[in-house]
């Protein structure tokens, strides 16, 4: 007798189903005492967070984990885009530091042969003169300094003036913890002048990059 009953119910609800798939906010009544729960709400999911590091493909993460260091190089005529990403053991305070200290870029970072502050705009933002190359090619830089939404340290370049040598040149680097480790990404947009021989072009588009973040692997 049981059994026939419970036979029966599950038939109706098998019957009163497409009702609740129709309408999912209404409690189906079987038998007293016993309903059939709407489905839960599905929950919402607000955007992604923007990251400010440049986004790596499968194959660069891959390296990335492998090796502690990827770059990525798109050379057109006298100018490109260029990426390198590194990975330390160094707390992320540190490195912030000593990327925030443009004054020392000349001892941190080879081919920079002289780097100076010469106007902070406000309080996270100066313009920058540096020389860069044996030849002392002279660049004039904006700084900003900022904290992303995912809590990332930026420090983003542009040019601030026009230069003999420098037709464009923009930017960020980004600190971020992701791990256990400090990753440290350059991303820039550089075109040199007429002016520049293709031979350096060519040097600074095979060598800056190595040379700008091999502070991070001493």
């Amino acid at each position: 007798m049981a059994c026939t009953a419970m036979v029966r119910l599950s038939a109706l609800a098998l019957v009163l189903a497409p009702a609740v798939a129709l309408n999912p906010s209404v409690n189906v009544v079987v038998s007293p005492g016993i309903k059939i729960a709407p489905p839960a709400a599905p929950q919402k999911r607000g955007p992604a967070v923007p990251s400010s590091a440049p986004l790596l493909t499968r194959t660069e993460q891959l390296r990335l984990a492998r090796d502690g260091e990827v770059q990525r190089k798109d050379r057109r005529g006298r100018g490109g885009q260029c990426v390198h990403v590194v990975e330390t053991n160094e707390p992320l305070d540190k490195v912030w530091k000593q990327l925030r200290d443009v004054d020392g870029w000349s001892n941190l970072m080879r081919g920079i042969k002289t780097s100076k502050t010469r106007e902070w705009l406000d309080e996270t933002t100066r313009t920058c003169h540096f020389s860069v190359t044996k030849f002392r090619l002279p660049c004039d830089l904006v700084l900003a300094e900022e904290t992303d939404q995912r809590g990332a340290q930026v420090l983003r370049f542009d040019l601030d003036r026009a230069s003999p040598a420098v037709k464009r040149c923009s930017g960020a680097w980004v600190v971020e913890r992701v791990g256990e480790k400090t990753r440290v990404s350059l991303a820039a947009s550089i075109e040199a002048t007429r002016v520049v021989p293709g031979l350096i072009v060519d040097m600074v588009a095979t060598k800056a990059l190595g040379r700008a973040t091999a502070w991070l692997k001493d």
